[in-house]
Order: structure tokens, then sequence, then C-alpha cells
């Protein structure tokens, strides 16, 4: 598990030293980076593999599980959510402005994590990849009754100039949304880890059932993010004390 979901990871808890934290950093930066890059090196390999997943979700030209009405709501959860969990975090990175002893429970560099994540995730990394890419979806090819042409992960193509199918920004919202384990008390975080991670999985996969992303379009927005996560939590982890002290000192100012 990552980080920020470790019992010895507690920000400002100084169970580690500095040289520790960031010799851990940097050893799970690397198995993350590891699997991203054996997840592309797999999907470039046997790019079939994508095809192949997407074809069990469709009936001819119909993903026969598009509406179901469970999944729709599964989405439509995940989506609405984020608005209202990216406005209580800044909200509390405020209040800290204001009301810095009363919140001493939450201080201020965990929202902000939250914060960051979604933005290094779902706005960033996806959305400059989407343009750059310009993949398009399953359900726009031609074996699915839409025009367009295959293209491989990674693969730059001009098939697609908006809204584009890599990475999946759905997937990596939901895995922003585990940057939320910091906000549970240590001693319960890997508890609450078991639930969230599953369910960040089943959200993003849901969208290959959907026949709106690819296997690796999912898998990789996915890692993409974790992987900006984890370099946040470094720089935030190792500097905790100090953005605390700078956000609850700005009303002195």
């Amino acid at each position: 598990m990552w980080k920020f979901a470790s019992n010895s990871w507690s920000a400002g808890s100084g169970q580690m030293r500095p040289r520790q934290l960031q010799a851990t950093a940097d050893s799970e930066l690397a198995v993350i980076g590891m699997l991203i890059v054996w997840t592309s090196f797999v999907f470039v390999v046997f790019p079939k593999l994508d095809l192949a997943v997407a074809r069990l979700f469709a009936h001819g030209h119909v993903f026969w599980l598009a509406e179901n009405p469970w999944l729709k709501a599964v989405r439509d959860i995940a989506r609405q959510s984020q608005p209202y969990i990216l406005g209580a975090m800044a909200v509390a990175v405020v209040l800290h402005v204001f009301l810095p002893r009363r919140l001493r429970f939450c201080p201020p560099h965990k929202p902000l994590f939250v914060l960051l994540s979604f933005a290094a995730g779902p706005l960033l990394i996806v959305q400059t990849l989407k343009v750059a890419i310009g993949r398009v979806r399953p359900r726009d090819l031609i074996e699915f009754g839409d025009t367009a042409d295959f293209t491989p992960v990674w693969q730059f193509s001009g098939a697609c100039s908006r809204n584009c199918s890599f990475p999946s920004g759905e997937a990596a919202a939901a895995a922003a949304a585990l940057s939320l384990l910091i906000l549970v008390p240590a001693r319960h975080r890997w508890i609450a880890a078991a639930i969230m991670v599953p369910c960040s999985l089943f959200v993003a996969f849901n969208r290959v059932i959907f026949g709106a992303h690819f296997l690796s379009d999912v898998m990789l927005g996915w890692l993409l993010t974790i992987f900006a996560m984890a370099m946040i939590w470094r720089w935030i982890g190792a500097n905790s004390r100090a953005i605390d002290r700078y956000v609850t000192r700005l009303m002195f100012r």
C-alpha cells in the first residue's frame, strides 16, 4: 500500500527521520514506476489485448451493460461526489487560516494533499495526455459500429481531437479519491484502504464495461495518478510541519 495509507507515515508523527522518509518514498516511487512501465510494455507488445477485453462487454456493436442502472448509478455517484470532496478540502484549508486551534484534528497539509492529488492526476496528467495522444474510444471504432481505427496505447494519433480515450479521467479521479485515506486515523487506515481500493478499481473498470475506455486507458490512468500522488506526498510528508505553520500564520500577515 502507499505511504499515505501507512501507519508509519502519519505526517507529523515524527516516527521516521527525514532520510528514512525520503528512502521509503523513493523505493515506493520506484515500485509504482515499474508497474507503469510493465503495464505499458504488456499493452504495447500485445495491443489486441485491449480489443479482446472490450469485446467481452459487446454484443455486436452494442456494449450491453452501458445502460445498466446500477452501473450508471456507480458512475454518477463517483462523478457527482468530486465537487463536494474538493469543496470540503478547500474549505478545510481556508478555515485553518481563521480557526487554526479548532481544527487540530485535521492539519492543513492533509486537505492540501487531496486537492493537489486531484489537480495533478485527473486534471494535469490526464488532460495533457488526452490532447497529446489523441486515442479514440472503443465505442468509436469500426469494429463496434463507428468509423475510427484502433490505435495501441501510447501511439500518437490524430483520430481524436477532444474528449479522447487515453488515459481515463474517471479512473484517475478514482485513484485520486484514495488521497482521502490521509484523513482517516492511522490505526484505522489499512481497514479503510481495504474498502476504498477495491471500490476505486471498480469505478475505474466500470468505464471499460461501458465501452468508454480500453483496459490500458483505465490501468495507466489509475497508476499514473497514484505515481503523481506518491510524488506529492514525498514533498508534503517531508514538509508537513512547515506547511501547517505557514497556513495557520496567514491570518496574522
